[in-house]
């Protein structure tokens, strides 16, 4: 029985529990190092982390505020800033590490907020706050992908603020630019991609886009084949009833994101003034979602990209759990080959052949 006593897993519980092989050794390279049957399966029934809001480790509590939030909010970041942008930015980061850092950490889902300024024509992350203009930060992901050429990632432009057609095609031009040839096309069925397939066919990116310009552009995967649907709910039981729910309504022809976290709202923040997002939903998250995804294992219908928030406490726990979830499927075709012995030696036995 599972010891849920402490408020998350430990390593030595994730190495010593009902897993006969450890897939987590390297993050840097888990795909590359991953055993050779799980290459071969659909990328969709693999179990892969993701970060939440991947760039706000990009955003300072002294920028502008975004266009994301209502007018209100961007009435007191204009006129009040020394108050509200501060208290903004507490509620507003997900992460604390650089792409890079997250990437090395097992992190294969990337979850991209983007904005324009008035200002000038640059394409910029954001989430509460104004982040980092995009451009060094993907050719940084696009240099790491050079130096680690059996992993893959999965892009996923996940909202578009302040955007007009002709900021689309000026940051798609600039992501297209970056990445090249590495882009996966959208005119694969899902089933048919997997690592083995996707590496020797030298594509690292899956782009995921989500945007009507997806529908005329075969480099962009519209976003009803990755749907990706958010709890909204800082009450952990209710996060928990979510996921199940949505978990069993998945479409075995697609990929699928599960977003285990909690989001605060109006509300919760007044009521946590002076706190944070990792202080005041961080630990209480972690401890219930850890615990659903030991619950549920990859495949067909089951765990796909899990994401969260602060992917990178407890030395990336949050990936190795993930990671390790693959060790299902293992068991599962070891189960199968097993039976089909079986099955051969009865009617060997039958036939007289033993």
């Amino acid at each position: 029985m599972m010891d849920f006593t402490n408020n998350y897993f430990n390593e030595s519980f994730i190495s010593t529990h009902h897993e006969d092989r450890i897939l987590y050794t390297n993050l840097e390279y888990w795909m590359t190092e991953l055993p050779p049957y799980l290459k071969t399966i659909p990328i969709i029934h693999l179990a892969i982390p993701g970060s939440h809001n991947t760039m706000t480790y990009t955003i300072n509590r002294f920028n502008n505020v975004g266009p994301d939030e209502p007018y209100y909010l961007q009435f007191l970041g204009k006129y009040f800033s020394i108050i509200s942008r501060p208290i903004i930015f507490n509620w507003s980061v997900t992460q604390y590490e650089s792409v890079i850092q997250q990437l090395n950490g097992g992190i294969r889902y990337l979850d991209l907020r983007l904005a324009s300024k008035p200002t000038d024509n640059e394409i910029y992350f954001v989430h509460g706050l104004f982040g980092d203009e995009v451009s060094q930060h993907l050719i940084n992901i696009s240099n790491w992908l050079v130096i680690h050429s059996s992993e893959i990632i999965i892009i996923d432009c996940q909202h578009f603020y302040a955007f007009s057609d002709e900021h689309h095609h000026y940051f798609l031009r600039k992501i297209k630019s970056i990445f090249g040839n590495m882009i996966c096309p959208a005119i694969f069925h899902l089933l048919h991609i997997n690592l083995d397939w996707m590496i020797k066919r030298k594509y690292q990116v899956i782009l995921i886009y989500r945007n009507e310009i997806a529908k005329t552009d075969y480099d962009l995967w519209p976003t009803n084949l990755w749907p990706t649907p958010w709890p909204n709910t800082t009450r952990p039981r209710a996060l928990i009833d979510f996921l199940n729910i949505r978990l069993k309504t998945r479409l075995p022809d697609t990929g699928f994101i599960s977003q285990c976290l909690l989001t605060p709202d109006t509300k919760f923040v007044l009521k946590h003034f002076c706190g944070s997002l990792n202080r005041d939903l961080g630990a209480i998250c972690r401890k219930a979602t850890i615990r659903w995804i030991y619950k549920n294992s990859p495949g067909s219908g089951g765990l796909n990209i899990v994401i969260t928030d602060f992917i990178s406490y407890d030395n990336f726990l949050f990936s190795k759990i993930v990671i390790q979830r693959n060790v299902a499927l293992l068991e599962e075709e070891r189960n199968t080959r097993t039976q089909a012995y079986s099955k051969d030696q009865l009617i060997g036995s039958e036939k007289g052949f033993f």
